[in-house]
């Protein structure tokens, strides 16, 4: 299976016979990437703080109640009758949960930069199912003649469609053409390789018994048989993990002499160190959130994740929020109803701030019994919508007239008073 893509002149074929990626028509580098790294998206998944970083975002924004709600007079109520709330917050497809579905789709944004879904209809034009595409069997383009948008798609069976920008969910991330976002692994290629190539090397390193190379020196000539013999049989003797620390067992006056390299010329865990927070500061995450406690203290950790769920968490609930809106309800729908992600229990702190901040909200008294139970998801009570407003505060309209009674109140004490004394 071929596909032409656009613009570009180029074209790329399917190989189904073995991995079932799209393979350039001139060469077999990953799809879309024009560089020598051969670094895919798939291969980035490999390095360990790439797999952290892609997966906290994913079970993050996964594990947040999506909720479809209903704006009245009184506030925002949940529209459970809604037929997007089931859809949205329980179960886009037969296949998969909300969870599954978003972690699938945040996973697929962190990696190629565009998450991808299939919209289909009822035949009465509302939305039936939602169904997460492979981003990289999606081709986005826009019309020279008529501008518009539309969506060259391969499906999971082989099949090709083309779909009217109105038939795909699509979350981008960072772009410049109001089309697609680019890819993080293709924009930092060279950094994900070269963690690969760390990697690599550290295999290696541990595979050979963790120690560099030696030299062998023997007082005669040897032949180029002998010599292959000789290395064949020391390798398999004492080279690899499980042979480190045998005694060397040497013949006709051989000498080996180890080919020492400092571990401070080597700097092989201060680049891995580095590697993590290179890639920590590409994605936006904290590196105590991957594992790196390195520089983490008890004191600054609270405020790293309150700014994690401020800067990076809450921008990708908005990105979605406002695609959800724009693709799933119509004008009059979005007059009436709003989808949004719900982050609190992102954000709560400890029990103790919580029910300090409760405690203030009751005080001062813009929290009930019954708002500060269903925040702890509990049931009512009797009585729990009763508010509290302090004794000695009052509102800005009756203030006029408070002090106008007290006046009158003071000066017919005064009168008052004054009419005693002179009956005296």
């Amino acid at each position: 299976m071929e596909i032409k893509i656009p613009f570009i002149g180029k074209s790329l074929r399917m190989d189904i016979g073995t991995t079932g990626r799209w393979l350039g028509a001139e060469d077999d580098i990953g799809i879309g990437l024009g560089t020598d790294t051969h670094v895919t998206e798939e291969k980035a998944l490999g390095i360990d703080a790439v797999f952290a970083c892609v997966n906290l975002y994913a079970r993050t924004l996964a594990s947040m109640p999506l909720v479809v709600y209903a704006k009245g007079p009184n506030g925002k109520e949940r529209a459970v009758d809604h037929p997007l709330y089931n859809l949205l917050h329980n179960e886009p497809n037969p296949n998969m949960t909300s969870h599954t579905f978003r972690k699938q789709m945040e996973a697929a944004l962190k990696l190629w930069g565009n998450a991808y879904a299939w919209i289909e209809f009822n035949q009465d034009w509302t939305v039936k199912h939602l169904w997460p595409l492979q981003p990289s069997h999606v081709f986005p383009q826009r019309s020279l003649k008529t501008g518009e948008l539309f969506y060259d798609v391969v499906f999971f069976n082989g099949e090709t469609r083309r779909l009217r920008s109105y038939e795909i969910l699509h979350v981008p991330g960072l772009g410049f053409d109001g089309i697609a976002g680019k890819s993080p692994v293709r924009q930092f290629a060279e950094t994900m390789g070269l963690n690969l190539n760390i990697r690599k090397y550290g295999n290696k390193f541990f595979k050979n018994g963790a120690h560099p190379s030696g030299v062998l020196e023997h007082p005669g000539s040897l032949s180029e048989q002998a010599q292959q013999r000789l290395v064949h049989k020391f390798d398999q003797a004492y080279s690899g993990m499980g042979n480190s620390g045998k005694t060397l067992l040497l013949e006709e006056g051989m000498q080996y002499k180890p080919i020492s390299v400092p571990p401070e010329e080597a700097q092989f865990l201060e680049s891995r160190k580095y590697g993590v927070s290179e890639i920590a500061r590409i994605y936006g995450v904290p590196p105590h959130m991957i594992g790196d406690l390195e520089h983490a203290t008890f004191s600054n950790i609270e405020s790293q994740d309150i700014n994690f769920a401020k800067h990076s968490i809450l921008p990708e609930c908005v990105s979605w929020e406002q695609e959800l809106m724009r693709k799933l309800l119509n004008d009059t729908e979005r007059a009436r109803f709003e989808i949004e992600f719900n982050m609190e229990g992102l954000v709560r702190g400890d029990l103790e701030s919580r029910y300090r901040a409760y405690a203030i909200g009751r005080q001062w008294g813009f929290l009930s019994a019954d708002d500060i139970r269903a925040k702890e998801n509990m049931s009512g009570v009797d009585g729990g919508n009763t508010t509290y407003a302090p004794l000695n505060m009052i509102s800005s309209s009756l203030s006029d007239k408070y002090w106008e009674a007290k006046i009158e109140q003071m000066l017919a004490k005064a009168t008052g008073e004054g009419v005693k004394k002179n009956a005296e």
